[in-house]
């Protein structure tokens, strides 16, 4: 598998997922102020969204001290194609500190989820909503590669 990384780019072995975890954090201190994150996850076979979202809510619940969920609503990815998906708000408390969380899975492939999470220590302002929003709306599928394998074309 060719992968594209910001530096540059890799070819995999045959086999291998993609489960990356890109983490990008508001400013230098430590823990961040907010925090955006992107990864990428397999569903069970045969698993819809929403079963998927449940589960990992569940998980979550199991893991996280006082993990209470907020709201729950659809919400789409991309304005180009849009892709429907479901938005959890969600609060809990670790080493006493209090934390917000907002979290978006879409499946990008069957059984192939793409989940954004954004995380902050004060309840989301009005203007972290909007750029939450316009984030998920600047999403742009990338285009698959369909030049001949070989490079090769006929004339």
């Amino acid at each position: 598998m060719d992968y594209e990384l910001h530096e540059g780019s890799i070819k995999l072995p045959e086999g291998f997922q993609d489960r990356t975890v890109n983490m990008f954090v508001m400013g230098s201190t430590l823990p961040a102020p907010l925090s955006i994150t992107v990864s990428r996850d397999t569903l069970l076979p045969s698993e819809h969204l929403k079963t998927y979202v449940d589960r990992q809510v569940k998980m979550l619940s199991s893991k996280l001290r006082g993990y209470t969920l907020l709201n729950r609503k659809a919400v789409s990815l991309s304005t180009v194609a849009p892709l429907e998906g479901i938005q959890i708000d969600a609060y809990y408390m670790t080493e006493g500190r209090p934390y917000y969380q907002r979290q978006a899975a879409f499946l990008i492939e069957p059984e192939r989820a793409i989940v954004f999470s954004t995380t902050s220590q004060t309840d989301f302002s009005v203007e972290q909503t909007q750029d939450w929003e316009n984030l998920l709306a600047s999403f742009q599928p990338r285009v698959a590669d369909t030049s001949p394998a070989n490079g090769s074309e006929q004339e």
